[in-house]
């Protein structure tokens, strides 16, 4: 991953948890990521993640649109 630094506001797959957030957060001297949940909350730490493919921002998108109708 080093080749590659996640801009901020892509959306990211944390691998190790299945789980979408947005990048809010890069230290260059660590290369550590910080990554914000769709719905808001407390940011994380990935280990393991990547760039978000077409399919994987569908699938965000109908998270949050069931999230939405559940409320």
């Amino acid at each position: 991953m080093a080749d590659w630094i996640p801009q901020p506001l892509e959306l990211i797959l944390d691998t190790e948890r299945d789980r979408f957030g947005i990048a809010v957060g890069w230290d260059h001297d660590t290369e550590r990521l910080t990554l914000r949940p769709l719905e808001g909350g407390r940011t994380w730490h990935p280990t393991h993640y990547r760039r978000a493919t077409r399919t994987d921002r569908l699938r965000a998108r109908v998270i949050e649109l069931n999230r939405e109708g559940r409320r």
